[in-house]
């Protein structure tokens, strides 16, 4: 960029995401390459996060980007109510921790919804003349079950200082409420991945694949509960399921039933993740709740045709009616294996569902992403 790196705007970002201490530090992949692909727009950037004392994960990755300092704090929270209660003793550790960071930034860019982000919204309204640039990355359609949650919504529709950056707004939303696509690759990575899947063939076996936490809120049970009920599966080579194993009973109930097609990877780095998209037919995500999961994106770049639940933030993006993948009536279990089943008589439709997903895919790069975070929030 031309631009003098002198007149470039300090940036401070506020989140809870996760920072693994070894003789260098990691962060959680998609995250930080987020981070790092914007971080050429700013002079400095101060990044607040939630420490870990336990090893990095093979998806966390090291920051190489020399003008990224991370502000590491205490993490709080839980699954407990005991440690959801103790929130309340980190909250003025890190409303001190928060006006330092907004006072010598130019632009507060907060993650959310999380406790940090939270607070820094309600100090916004002490700061106003600062730039705030606030990501939400839950479902803006429904309600969340977490009452902080349901706060920092309430809160973010209110008249606050900045922008608000949701998958899709909805039509009565307020201006401030922005709708941008989330980010997950580069114009060239587009390119190169498009090469993969312009070979993809339909024919022959297919393969599918999850990836995400490993969990029931993210629809494993009742997709593991699909492949478990499914009445022919000679045509169907292996379900390949990728991330971190939340709810080991989940798998177990399903484990000696699954008729050998469920391969589970845990978490895999960027390569070898790749390789699952390169292999696979179809992601298919049966969530309870999303906003708009990059991994779609990532694997619609190779070919992949989505498969996802009825959900307004991922329907916005990949519906029937743009031809770019297909939509589950609903979540259940018989729906899913109705799905699945019905797959093997439609082959003739996917070359072009596949191929309208690679096309679509272009609209996430995050060349486009900077441009709007120039444009949008820098220099408004």
């Amino acid at each position: 960029m031309s631009q003098d790196i002198s007149r470039k705007p300090v940036l401070a970002i506020i989140s809870d995401t996760s920072m693994y201490r070894r003789e260098q530090a990691f962060i959680f992949e998609p995250v930080l390459r987020e981070v790092s692909y914007f971080s050429d727009l700013f002079n400095n950037i101060i990044w607040l996060g939630f420490s870990r004392s336990i090893p990095p994960p093979s998806n966390a990755k090291k920051i190489n980007g020399n003008n990224i300092k991370l502000l590491v704090v205490r993490p709080c929270g839980g699954n407990t109510y005991l440690k959801k209660l103790g929130i309340i003793l980190f909250i003025p550790y890190y409303v001190l921790k928060i006006i330092r960071l907004v006072k010598k930034s130019d632009v507060i860019h907060t993650r959310g919804p999380s406790i940090p982000a939270m607070l820094t919204i309600l100090i916004s309204f002490f700061y106003p003349y600062k730039k705030y640039w606030h990501k939400y990355a839950g479902n803006w359609q429904l309600g969340s079950k977490a009452l902080s949650y349901r706060f920092q919504k309430w809160l973010l529709m209110k008249k606050i200082p900045g922008k608000v950056i949701v998958s899709k707004k909805n039509n009565l939303d307020p201006s401030h409420i922005l709708s941008w696509l989330n980010p997950c690759l580069t114009e060239k990575e587009i390119m190169i991945n498009k090469e993969f899947g312009i070979k993809k063939k339909f024919s022959g076996k297919l393969t599918f694949c999850f990836v995400g936490r490993l969990e029931k809120s993210k629809g494993l049970s009742v997709l593991l509960e699909a492949i478990d009920n499914l009445d022919k599966i000679t045509w169907i080579d292996k379900l390949h399921c990728v991330g971190e194993i939340i709810d080991k009973n989940i798998i177990s109930k399903y484990s000696s039933s699954n008729k050998n097609l469920v391969v589970y990877h845990g978490i895999l780095d960027r390569l070898e993740l790749n390789k699952i998209y390169a292999d696979s037919h179809f992601i298919i995500l049966p969530s309870e709740s999303e906003g708009f999961p990059k991994v779609l994106a990532e694997a619609s770049s190779f070919g992949c045709i989505p498969i996802v639940p009825p959900i307004q933030s991922i329907l916005f993006q990949i519906n029937e009616e743009k031809q770019n993948g297909i939509v589950l009536k609903n979540t259940t279990p018989q729906v899913i294996k109705e799905t699945i089943e019905n797959l093997h008589y439609r082959r003739n439709e996917f070359p072009e569902l596949s191929k309208k997903a690679m096309w679509d895919v272009e609209r996430f790069s995050y060349e486009k992403y900077n441009h709007l975070i120039l444009n949008e929030i820098i220099q408004n």
